[in-house]
């Protein structure tokens, strides 16, 4: 599936912005990302930004794959979040197993990732960055009211990384 929002010029602009190509302590991150898999009651959570070629993990919480910490994210293709680029809402998979888009996904058949719900990243400029992720090895329900709670957590997460984000640089 082709998503042309990654190459989106004023999204690649604000990724460059927020330095996802620097390394960078952000202990923000990890108190959103902690109070997500506490809130949600998941082992893991992550805060993702999607690039061209891959998912880059600024924060995570719970037992990540070391080849996944090694690398610093996914390949782009296995990213759970692309959908959100479109849609631009949050959502959810009670089982990765049973969803036909995703079932076959190196993280789903390789790693074990059953369950998931994500918030998206959405810039004050409207553009989605990323999301911020909740996940589960077994499959489960979400209760009512989760996905705007996570969605709550993203919106404060993008606050701080915009905060934080170098001053605006120029592009050609």
């Amino acid at each position: 599936m082709d998503y042309p929002e990654l190459r989106d010029r004023q999204r690649l602009r604000d990724l460059a912005r927020i330095g996802v190509d620097r390394p960078a302590e952000r202990p923000y991150l990890t108190e959103i990302v902690e109070a997500a898999a506490e809130r949600i009651e998941t082992p893991f959570a992550v805060v993702t930004v999607l690039l061209n070629g891959a998912q880059v993990f600024l924060a995570g919480r719970g037992p990540i794959p070391a080849w996944i910490g090694e690398a610093g994210g996914t390949p782009i293709e296995w990213a759970f979040c692309l959908p959100m680029l479109h849609t631009r809402a949050a959502w959810h998979v009670n089982d990765f197993t049973e969803d036909p888009r995703f079932r076959t996904n190196p993280l789903v058949t390789v790693e074990g990732v059953r369950s998931y719900i994500a918030a998206p990243l959405i810039t004050s400029d409207g553009l989605v960055l990323g999301g911020l992720c909740a996940l589960d090895v077994r499959p489960r329900d979400f209760a009512p009211g989760q996905l705007g709670e996570l969605q709550s957590l993203a919106d404060e997460a993008v606050r701080r990384i915009e905060a934080d984000a170098e001053p605006d640089i120029m592009m050609p």
